[in-house]
């Protein structure tokens, strides 16, 4: 009932249109348009016409499907897929897409069934071995990925996207001459694909070759080609992005090569004045800021049961540390909360009486997040505030406040270039446990003194281990994305 609800109102919401007969005018631009917008409008008036062949609705979901992957509407594409399969069970691109769509959403079992379906029906499917290596470079298993980009290169040796994703890999696991060996072979087969230029821009940088790097940043910055598809406008600003800051850092003397400088503020608030006390968090943070500066952190700042003045001038002090460093780690252990989509860390002092007083006695994560991207390259803030919250339940509201609070944290879409882990998935809370540290922080702990691990590998690591301790009844999770070099709390 909901699917059919979703799918209707997807093809009601695109206007009046939808309701005429589709003609060859809508089938060539459901399969081919570049504007997505006119793409799904188009593929919903196909799929609208009821004298159109069950074949031609199947192709017309699977199109619609792959445009609203597009636009980033991963529910609605998988949507989309799973009519389309109805009326062709072995439709191998209807399934790539479903695939795509699982990956972005982290559902990277499903994703990999679905690519694996395909190869089934085809060993010799290039674009499934393609994504497929995608869903494993996401989930931290390099060498799955490698092996997948290598067998798409061996059966299309001009098959471009798989090589620039191999030198992504590359780079992450730090191999930068193979990286750009990778990168110059992908703009051999096709000048003018962008990604590449970028990519081995970041690469040239880490090897400190300056020059090259502005080089490849300024072709991409001024590319003047149109009309641009929505992926070359994003590597377009990239580039831009990326000129502008290692300009900056030139021209400041701050472009280098030599060890990172790390800083990190670690906050554990256990001692709530107005609510039962934590056993955890200020373990969790102790034993945290210990591993942090036995891996080499310049600077580790610890504060402990901090009201709201003093987490502010925390704040305030570690935003000036950051700026100019290359890491920037921010951890807060204690109690959160959402209201009505807004994650708030709730200070010591907090009394929350009542639900309008939440933004007047707690702390609101943006400013968390504003804090960390004063860094130059690792912006991270880790929350391990899921846990349930003894304020919810006892917070009056006013007659005229409709505002939802809910159990845990909000999902979240931190700006590029900043990661946020969560304990616990958005909506759902985290455990205590028994031990002296709860079982995320036990795990956080383990995987960062790992040696050689890349930070992508080490959130999963984290992930499983705390899932299978809690009977899955917890799932940590990552939101946000990281540039394409490899970061590594230990070699």
């Amino acid at each position: 009932m909901l699917r059919s609800a979703v799918l209707g109102l997807a093809m009601l919401g695109l206007g009046t249109a939808a309701a005429f007969a589709a003609g060859e005018e809508d089938s060539r631009s459901c399969t081919s348009n570049r504007n997505q917008n006119a793409r799904i409008e188009a593929c919903s008036r196909v799929i609208a016409d009821q004298s159109v062949t069950p074949a031609a609705r199947a192709l017309a979901y699977r199109n619609r499907a792959t445009a609203y992957n597009g636009k980033r509407l991963y529910g609605l594409a998988v949507l989309d897929v799973d009519e389309a399969l109805k009326l062709s069970p072995q439709d191998q691109s209807a399934l790539i897409q479903r695939g795509l769509a699982l990956t972005r959403t982290g559902q990277f079992d499903r994703a990999g069934a679905d690519y694996g379906e395909v190869l089934r029906l085809n060993p010799r499917n290039e674009r499934a071995h393609y994504e497929r290596g995608l869903m494993y470079e996401r989930k931290g298993e390099l060498a799955a990925a490698l092996a997948d980009f290598d067998a798409a290169i061996k059966l299309s040796p001009r098959y471009v996207l798989p090589r620039n994703s191999r030198g992504f890999v590359l780079a992450k696991l730090h191999r930068l001459d193979e990286a750009i060996a990778e990168y110059g072979e992908a703009l051999r087969i096709s000048p003018d694909y962008l990604w590449p230029h970028v990519n081995r821009g970041r690469a040239y940088e880490a090897k400190g070759e300056f020059e090259r790097a502005l080089a490849d940043f300024k072709r991409v910055a001024g590319h003047g080609a149109q009309p641009r598809t929505e992926d070359e406008e994003r590597a377009i600003a990239t580039a831009k992005q990326e000129l502008a800051r290692l300009t900056k850092a030139l021209a400041e003397g701050k472009a280098k090569t030599t060890p990172e400088r790390r800083v990190a503020l670690v906050i554990g608030n256990s001692a709530y004045a107005f609510a039962p006390a934590l056993r955890n968090p200020a373990n969790d943070a102790k034993t945290l800021a210990a591993t942090l500066r036995a891996l080499g952190f310049a600077e580790v700042r610890e504060v402990y049961d901090a009201g709201l003045s003093e987490l502010g001038k925390a704040l305030k002090e570690f935003g000036d540390l950051a700026t100019g460093a290359d890491w920037a780690i921010i951890y807060y252990a204690g109690h959160g909360i959402e209201v009505a989509g807004v994650n708030y860390l709730i200070p010591v002092d907090a009394k929350l009486e009542s639900q309008t007083h939440v933004e007047d006695e707690a702390l609101p994560l943006s400013r968390l997040l504003g804090k960390v991207t004063a860094a130059n390259k690792m912006q991270l803030v880790v929350l391990d505030a899921c846990r349930n919250n003894p304020f919810v339940g006892r917070m009056k509201r006013s007659g005229r406040e409709t505002r939802a609070i809910s159990r845990g944290l909000a999902s979240i879409e931190p700006e590029s270039g900043v990661l946020v882990a969560y304990a616990a998935r958005d909506g759902t809370t985290a455990l205590d446990g028994e031990a002296a540290n709860s079982p995320y922080a036990e795990a956080l702990v383990k995987y960062i003194a790992e040696p050689g691990l890349e930070i992508s590998l080490l959130f999963r690591k984290v992930r499983d281990e705390v899932y299978t301790r809690t009977g899955r009844q917890q799932e940590p999770f990552t939101y946000g994305s990281l540039p394409a070099q490899p970061f590594y709390f230990k070699r």
